[in-house]
């Protein structure tokens, strides 16, 4: 005959309280460990993400400067345009709408320069000398702003 005495609990309550206890500390744990892991790899997907846009952005500045400056200098072809073209591609394919839009921005001024007769760079320099630097400080300033959004999200 089991006699049960106020105050003590049965050694069985005792046995379920403690392995309940273990494994609810044990689903925290685990839950815990994944969310970091989770956190972790979209940082670092994000980060790398961040990367290979920003050395898509950098060679979209680099080329459509230079052949913003050979477009004043001599008759130019608007058919050089296409390596800024499939720059463009790849802005289309991952970026925000924002830098999409600078960015083609940036290609009408440089077609509309192409259009134009060949002019003395110092002398553009000396009467508009942010002609070129407008659509592409605004694809700069775009693409800036999808950084900190981006960061943002970590």
């Amino acid at each position: 005959m089991v006699v049960e005495m106020e105050g003590i609990s049965p050694p069985w309550f005792t046995g379920v309280v403690a392995v309940a206890g273990l494994a609810v500390g044990g689903l925290g744990g685990c839950a815990m460990v994944h969310l970091s892991q989770r956190r972790q790899f979209l940082a670092t997907r994000v980060l790398r993400e961040l990367d290979e846009r920003e050395q898509v952005y950098a060679r979209f500045i680099e080329q459509a400067s230079e052949m913003w400056l050979d477009a004043f200098e001599s008759p130019h072809d608007p058919a050089n345009l296409i390596g800024l073209s499939a720059l463009i591609g790849r802005i289309r394919l991952a970026s925000s709408r924002r830098v999409l839009e600078a960015a083609e921005a940036v290609m009408d001024f440089l077609l509309d320069t192409c259009e134009r007769r060949p002019l003395d760079v110092r002398k553009l320099i000396a009467e508009a000398p942010r002609e070129f630097v407008a659509p592409l400080a605004a694809f700069t300033g775009a693409c800036r702003a999808e950084r900190e959004q981006m960061l943002r999200s970590l």
